[in-house]
């Protein structure tokens, strides 16, 4: 009905589409009016071009005061008192003639005798309001004329070019109008899209607490909003003024599937609970109604309606599919599929420093391939080479010392210089173990495999650097003696591939070999932190430590590691193994592993990360309980809560068998669900009062004891002391109630903790902090030995280490 409308309108008026209207102002009215007066002149000189149809404005009513005058002023001038005489004699004598009194001519002669005067403001406002009202517009010093003018379409631009240097003169039509309208319509809607999804960022940036759960849920979002765009574009589909408000509640909608898909993975992430299905079952329903609701507006017949369908339908289809489909594929890439093989997950610093590494290397690559095959083509002599070596341990340097995030560090107690030539032997761990290796010295020489020797990228570096392939060592001997002489060493990883776990292998004879048919000394490096930096198997760079360690020369005559390459290949592995286990031993502190525990955190909710850095920050990595427990035997942390210090106490011994309990059940599944955990550390939710002890080289009581009541407390003790093997330990840590202004701020801590923001849960009764003098004095009289240390120098936190007597 309103296109047949249309057309009926179109045939009344045939330029009813083709208007055009031409504003013209000035700071009061009559400066507008003499603007509209020269207007009306340039219109009239372009219809007698027949570029302009018909036109319509006040310049036929109302005229500006100046124009008046100059009327007046032609009137006046015209008229003078001979012709008005002249004209009113002929009148008089004509009007006889034909039978006309003289009073007929009356009007005529007071209107042809009257004085003219410029039309009076109060005559201009009656004319104003009776007929031309609606042209003009004023506001304080602006006034404003509309004259409408009719075109046919293809004089629409000779319009605009005829008044477009006109400052006076401003030029609209309807379609210049719609489009106007459309297009602050669009610049809003994109401005606040724009401003919206700003805030949803940083709400999902406050929320998650990571910018990389944050980019997760909200690139799909935006390329949601891309696909919906680019399917309205290939089925012709537009936004308009109705249905462009549909997309606030589109948006809306994606961001809630988004949300709760993520909410979804990070809960099955976090504790292990399948609930991700439910969450998508629940999205497509919501998505089924939202469709049905507004989707059954495509069969309306006005075509805003329907407008509203198509992208109904459409902007639903295309969130559903990012939430449920590109969000689970960013997740998996970034944490799931990475920790089921008990790899770290990627953070974008960790990313971005790794990239940084990768190219580096790349770059480096490229450049000392380019390098060999021109070394190659020249046929270079042995002083060339030797200058590539330079090169290559140069660059070798600065590859290492760019990582800033890994820590370098050589133990070198002898002042090893490499100036005499020997086969050196080292533990192989990771392919960045090459690195720190050749920047020692440049008369350095590796073994590799023959498929990198033979690479088609790579091989002209490793060839020209006169690297061996490791299958034809034996077959090398003379070519490996040859390079000897001229002072060279060589490397040799006597494993023979990267070790996963770090833990020392079986060593091959051909280096031993090598050496005895040589004659020339063994020259053992140990190297360690490079598994833990870039693990096998991945290129994830993290910020650890590489530790290089030179061991003293093992020269041929020193027989104390066997007289053939055989024993010694096997004695030497032994002393090997065992430096390294030292080595291994005086580095791994709790400080080496705390980025490793932080990642067994990562993205388990900003609190959790909150918590763990301030726990760390508190307890210095746990460290103090590292060097009061046992290395080795099974161990009960009684309250581990989240299990912080469990994994730390783990990590700095895997001889450790820990079994930790604790009453908060989100707490212990948190636990339960860190990538680094094994059969040797295990979580059981459970009350340490119905809790079955079994016999334990050692029980940690860490901020326990005060969250039971005074008979409980005994209870615990005394079967805690009774499941405890001979020579066994118990740590307990807790609040000195008699520690004064220290205990006072214990106290404080535990009101936020428990009270305010309800992070450890207590039961009915209230907390029940101990006095460490009674508690000892109630010690003294079983069969143990107490020793109390002072933890901290600002609360009343005290360490009691309660041993019992390996005779009881």
């Amino acid at each position: 009905k309103l296109k047949q409308s249309e057309k009926e309108l179109n045939k009344i008026n045939a330029y009813s589409l083709q208007s055009i209207y031409l504003v013209t102002d000035g700071v009061n009215l009559n400066e507008a009016l003499i603007n509209n007066e020269k207007l009306t002149a340039s219109i009239q000189i372009l219809q007698s071009k027949n570029i302009v149809k018909k036109y319509s404005g006040i310049a036929a009513l109302i005229i500006s005061d100046s124009l008046q005058k100059i009327r007046i002023a032609k009137w006046n001038k015209y008229w003078t008192p001979e012709k008005k005489n002249a004209l009113l004699s002929s009148l008089y004598k004509e009007g006889i003639f034909l039978k006309f009194s003289t009073k007929a001519f009356e009007p005529f002669k007071l209107l042809l005798y009257k004085n003219f005067q410029p039309l009076d403001l109060k005559t201009m406002d009656e004319i104003r309001k009776i007929f031309i009202e609606d042209y003009i517009t004023e506001k304080p010093g602006r006034t404003t004329l509309i004259t409408m003018i009719k075109v046919s379409p293809e004089n629409k631009n000779v319009i605009y070019k005829e008044f477009e240097n006109d400052q006076n003169v401003t030029v609209l039509d309807k379609q210049y109008l719609t489009e106007k309208l459309l297009q602050i319509i669009n610049n809003d809607f994109s401005a606040i899209a724009f401003m919206t999804s700003i805030l949803v960022f940083l709400v999902l940036l406050i929320m998650y607490g990571r910018i990389e759960l944050t980019l997760v849920s909200f690139i799909p979002m935006f390329i949601s909003f891309i696909w919906i765009l680019g399917i309205m574009g290939l089925v012709g589909f537009q936004f308009n003024i109705v249905n462009i408000i549909i997309s606030a509640l589109i948006f809306g909608l994606g961001d809630d599937y988004s949300l709760f898909i993520m909410d979804g993975l990070l809960q099955e992430y976090k504790t292990g609970k399948k609930n991700l299905t439910s969450f998508k079952s629940s999205i497509l329903l919501s998505a089924i109604t939202t469709i049905a609701g507004l989707g059954v507006l495509i069969f309306a017949k006005h075509p805003a309606l329907k407008s509203i369908a198509v992208i109904s339908i459409i902007g639903i289809f295309c969130v559903v599919v990012m939430s449920q489909i590109l969000i689970p594929f960013f997740f998996n890439i970034l944490i799931t599929k990475r920790v089921e093989k008990k790899l770290y997950p990627w953070t974008l610093c960790s990313f971005l420093k790794s990239a940084f590494a990768f190219i580096l290397f790349i770059l480096w690559s490229i450049i000392f391939t380019i390098l060999g095959r021109i070394f190659a083509f020249f046929s270079i002599n042995e002083k060339g080479k030797h200058i590539y070596h330079i090169l290559l341990s140069k660059a070798c340097w600065i590859l290492m010392y760019v990582m800033i995030n890994v820590k370098k560090k050589i133990i070198n107690p002898l002042v090893e210089d490499f100036s005499k030539p020997a086969v050196i032997i080292c533990n192989h761990q990771s392919s960045l173990d090459i690195v720190p290796l050749i920047m020692l010295h440049p008369k350095i020489l590796m073994v590799t495999n023959n498929k990198k020797w033979n690479a088609r990228f790579f091989g002209p570096v490793i060839r020209m650097a006169d690297y061996f392939p490791a299958e034809q060592l034996e077959q090398k001997i003379d070519l490996i003696a040859k390079r000897i002489k001229q002072g060279y060493s060589i490397i040799v990883f006597p494993e023979g591939t990267r070790s996963e776990d770090g833990v020392i292998g079986r060593f091959h004879k051909g280096a031993f070999y090598i050496a005895e048919k040589l004659n020339i000394d063994i020259l053992p490096i140990l190297i360690h932190g490079t598994n833990y930096a870039l693990t096998k198997k991945d290129n994830l760079l993290k910020d650890g430590q590489v530790t290089l360690k030179i061991l003293p020369r093992i020269q041929q005559s020193n027989l104390s590691f066997g007289s053939g390459y055989v024993e010694r290949t096997k004695k030497i592995r032994k002393y090997f193994s065992n430096e390294f286990d030292l080595l291994r031993l005086e580095i791994e502190q709790t400080s080496y592993f705390k980025e490793k525990l932080s990642y067994n955190y990562l993205y388990k909710g900003p609190i959790i990360e909150w918590y763990l850095r301030i726990k760390i920050k508190l307890e210095k990595n746990y460290q103090s309980f590292h060097e009061l427990l046992p290395l080795k035997g099974k161990i009960l942390d009684v309250g581990c809560g989240y299990g912080f210090m469990s994994y730390m106490l783990y990590f700095t011994s895997n001889q450790r068998e820990i079994m930790c309990i604790d009453y908060d059940e989100e707490k212990i599944e948190t636990a339960k669900h860190c990538f680094s955990k094994t059969d040797s550390i295990n979580f059981v939710h459970s009350d340490i009062l119905n809790f079955n002890f079994e016999k334990y080289d050692a029980i940690i009581m860490s901020d326990v004891l005060h969250y039971l009541q005074p008979d409980e407390q005994t209870q615990i003790l005394n079967k805690s002391i009774a499941h405890l093997n001979s020579g066994g330990i118990i740590i307990i840590r807790d609040g000195d109630k008699d520690a004064g202004i220290k205990h006072k701020r214990t106290e404080l801590t535990e009101f936020f903790s428990t009270k305010l923001f309800g992070f450890n849960k207590i039961g009915k009764e209230e907390l029940a902090f101990v006095s460490f003098k009674a508690l000892k004095e109630n010690l003294d009289r079983q069969e143990v030995i107490c020793e109390e240390i002072r933890n901290s120098n600002i609360t009343s936190n005290t360490i009691l280490i309660i041993k019992k007597n390996s005779k009881v």
